[in-house]
């Protein structure tokens, strides 16, 4: 029930009506008890219900964690004023200041300039208009300036400031007052409010008449000016005040204001943001850093940050920058500890964001010690082990996969806690976990040993570099014999340079691994290729099509049984290779509900897929040898009928993780391709020059209004990331031709698209013979097909090359053959098929 309809009426039917409204949202609070929305709709709802008791109590509560709307606070300040007895005003100030923390919105700053104005008039006395004065001078600054909200409080604080002149009129102070209200009437005209315009008028009137005819030229100028500002602003609110394209418009609008330079302005457009996104942290954070980099205010940002958390308490970026905003504002420790203990338990979703706050947290101690002047730097420690342990806890192995954060705490231990012993542990599992293979690591746990730990350890590590690094072996060579130069005596160099040597030399002598030509598949071939992971999956290896591209490998089906052995009889012809050609599947087995899913992220998991595709019932990915972490970016997918199998195909290239996931049938036949209609389509518009953070939404926006869009598509790489351009097909062709010839200049985020009627080429197909590049040569005649880049030379340039049949055609009618007259019909017969010499192609050239 909205609000309007609970303002209505007070019978008894009303009463029960909502009645069941509030048991209804308690219902749905149990499910979700931290719901912003739920909990200010019950509050509105006690109070029209007269639930005052109750009302109170739910009020205080919800307060402690989560900001109340505009509507609810400024209730609960008239429900405080009618107390009995009444409160005082710094009472009653207090009440507007928490709400104006939780919501700097232009109805509770009307209601606290009205509220000023009350008492003014109550006491009837210049000094209590002063009061006034000050609470509409505070509402200017927080949000005089806003194009949408400023103009109500200008108006509201001219409104008075006319009423109380009007009590100078016989005095002989009326020419000061008079000077004063036309001061502000031109403070309120520099401002490009909603309401300007009525501001005007009011300023006219009032030089009409009380004879302020000195200040009629100025007021002028200073309206027309700010009209050209309100002129530029009011298109941005078009944009704003339609839903679909609100955000695009906002972010317009900031960018406008931000060009202006001018700080109040651009402290507004901030505040407009964080006012129309309220949960939108990266709003915030963009607020909060331009307090802290740009107005180098610390106890400002303080105050952004705070706010921010109030309607981002999810946000563990928010919450990072507010632990710096108080540590740069010198906030005392224990308002520090309070928002870290909140901090560590509430917000951290991802092993990321958890490395990021206990980073920030310990370093944040370091300084704190340092400025104390001690040198104990234990509850660094705890924090850093802490972390250790409870990240790990949560992601398992995924929790430091770079080793950033074990790094930083062995360095730690290294430098500041003279605790080699617990450095040499922290390197140990770094290096066991993985990153024993890589030369960097190594040479880091080098580095700090030689630093703050002995020689004799780092040329321990030294030694299990050599057995251990596999991506850059000549740096562990190199570093080692420059260490024992430095380090070691002649005897400890000549031993290591002879250990390098032997092993360098080792490595260069391994035999290279070579692929076997195989014969034909066998029964102890199809059981290798049953050989399995550590996680109990087949290892399957990539391998090459007869036409030099990848196939995938057998589905889950061919690997259960091995292929029956071919009962051919034997040839002299070489043997071919391991063939895995995958039969049609037939209908009801389980070939006929799988399907081949590639194009996926590395870290693509199973759960992922499921979220994509509805009724899988086995996954099967294929893995790397000698790891069961990661895939090579392609599985089966095993359906619960061939229905769901069907539904499935038709997801074809919905994202995952950023990425097109290509779906196709499990036929290596029907791979995935380019599966859109080529030629001329008139029904569709193909756009060019589409910025490449569009949406589809506002594509369909704007296209919509030459008729009715049946679909959006907007081109992507492989990867996800947009091509720049996009397909729009209208249900009708008349729709499209309109578009086209319209002649509007179509702008989507300051960009000029360009349009036209879909007609793509028709893509050449990859298995034909001599589709590709002109100029390479197929048949047996001409040398047979090119192999590597140096098997064959290609002589003919490549700007020559693209016009090989006007090259062949000349050639047939110039005589470069040395032969005599006799043979020339021979020559001419056989010319068009046997190849120039280098001295004929030359020849060529030098006759013109």
């Amino acid at each position: 029930m909205s609000d309007v309809e609970m303002d209505s009426g007070s019978d008894g039917s009303e009463m029960e009506d909502l009645d069941e409204s509030i048991q209804k949202v308690k219902e749905q609070m149990k499910e979700d008890d931290r719901d912003v929305n739920l909990a200010n709709q019950l509050l509105v709802l006690l109070r029209k219900n007269g639930d005052f008791p109750e009302l109170e109590q739910k009020r205080k509560r919800f307060v402690e964690w989560a900001p109340l709307t505009p509507l609810n606070w400024i209730n609960w300040i008239e429900d405080f004023r009618k107390q009995e007895p009444e409160p005082s005003v710094e009472d009653v100030e207090k009440m507007f200041e928490r709400a104006i923390f939780d919501e700097n919105d232009v109805s509770i700053w009307a209601e606290r300039v009205m509220y000023s104005y009350k008492l003014a008039h109550d006491e009837k006395s210049d000094k209590d208009f002063e009061y006034c004065r000050d609470t509409c001078e505070k509402a200017l600054t927080a949000i005089g300036n806003r194009y949408d909200a400023g103009g109500h409080i200008w108006m509201l604080f001219l409104g008075y400031e006319l009423k109380h002149f009007r009590k100078y009129i016989n005095s002989t102070e009326f020419q000061q007052q008079a000077d004063q209200v036309a001061h502000l009437f031109k403070r309120a005209l520099r401002c490009p409010t909603d309401q300007l315009e009525e501001i005007y008028s009011q300023s006219e009137q009032f030089c009409s008449d009380y004879q302020q005819d000195s200040h009629v030229a100025e007021l002028k100028k200073l309206y027309d000016a700010t009209m050209r500002q309100k002129e530029q602003l009011a298109k941005f609110q078009i944009l704003i005040d339609n839903h679909e394209t609100k955000k695009m418009g906002l972010k317009q609008f900031f960018e406008h204001e931000k060009k202006s330079g001018m700080p109040a302005r651009v402290q507004m457009a901030h505040e407009r943001m964080v006012a129309e996104l309220s949960d939108d942290e990266d709003a915030w954070c963009a607020y909060g850093a331009w307090t802290e980099y740009e107005l180098k205010l610390p106890q400002i940002s303080v105050e952004i940050y705070e706010r921010a958390l109030r309607h981002c308490p999810y946000s563990y970026v928010l919450h990072q920058q507010t632990l710096l905003a108080l540590e740069r504002a010198q906030k005392p420790d224990e308002v520090i500890d309070r928002l870290w203990a909140k901090a560590k338990h509430n917000v951290i979703n991802a092993a990321e964001e958890g490395r990021g706050l206990y980073r920030t947290y310990a370093f944040l101690l370091r300084r704190r010690i340092v400025l104390a002047g001690s040198k104990d730097f234990s509850p660094m420690a705890e924090v850093f082990d802490e972390g250790a342990a409870i990240l790990k806890e949560w992601f398992t192995m995924a929790w430091d996969p770079n080793a950033e954060y074990r790094q930083m705490q062995a360095y730690f231990y290294a430098s500041l806690m003279k605790d080699m012993d617990k450095c040499r542990k922290i390197w140990n599992d770094i290096l066991a976990s993985g990153f024993g293979r890589f030369a960097g690591k190594w040479l880091e746990a080098v580095r700090i040993e030689r630093q703050f730990g002995d020689k004799e350890n780092a040329r321990r590590f030294l030694n299990k570099a050599l057995n251990s690094v596999s991506d850059n072996i000549n740096e562990i060579y190199l570093y080692y014999v420059q260490f024992e130069r430095e380090e070691g005596t002649l005897a400890e160099l000549d031993q290591v340079l002879e250990k390098v040597n032997a092993q360098a030399s080792h490595r260069a002598n391994r035999p290279q691994k070579k692929l076997p030509e195989k014969p034909a598949p066998s029964d102890k071939d199809h059981k290798d290729l049953k050989k399995r992971t550590a996680g109990g999956e087949p290892i399957v290896k990539k391998v090459k099509s007869a036409d030099g591209g990848f196939k995938a490998p057998l589905p889950p089906s061919a690997l259960k049984k091995p292929t029956p052995p071919s009962t051919q009889t034997t040839t002299s012809s070489p043997a071919p290779s391991v063939s895995f050609s995958t039969p049609k599947a037939q209908p009801g087995t389980e070939d006929a509900r799988t399907i081949f899913v590639s194009n996926l992220d590395f870290t693509t998991t199973e759960d992922d897929i499921r979220q994509a595709i509805q009724g899988v019932t086995s996954i099967r990915f294929a893995r790397k040898a000698h790891t069961d972490e990661t895939h090579r970016g392609f599985a089966y997918v095993v359906m619960e009928n061939e229905e769901k199998t069907r539904i499935a195909l038709q997801k074809d290239r919905v994202p995952v993780k950023g990425r097109p996931m290509f779906i196709s049938a499990n036929d290596p036949e029907k791979r995935v391709g380019f599966k859109f209609s080529t030629g001329l389509e008139k029904a569709k518009i193909f756009v060019r020059n589409v910025h490449f953070q569009a949406t589809d939404e506002e594509l369909l926006a704007l296209f919509s209004k030459f008729g009715p869009v049946k679909s959006v598509r907007r081109v992507t790489h492989r990867d996800g990331k947009p091509k720049g351009v996009a397909f729009i097909d209208f249900e009708s062709e008349s729709s499209a031709q309109q578009c086209v010839a319209s002649g509007d200049k179509l702008v989507l985020r300051e960009r000029d698209l360009e349009v036209a009627i879909s007609n793509p080429p028709a893509k050449k197909d990859k298995h034909h013979p001599h589709a590709g590049f002109a100029g390479k040569v197929a048949s047996e005649e001409d040398g047979g097909p090119r192999k590597g880049h140096a098997a064959k030379l290609q002589l003919v340039p490549r700007a020559i090359a693209a016009k090989a049949p006007q090259i062949t055609a000349r050639m047939d009618a110039m005589d470069v053959s040395e032969k005599p007259a006799s043979s020339e019909a021979s020559t001419s017969s056989t010319s068009a098929s046997k190849p120039m010499s280098n001295d004929q192609f030359r020849q060529m050239f030098m006759r013109n």
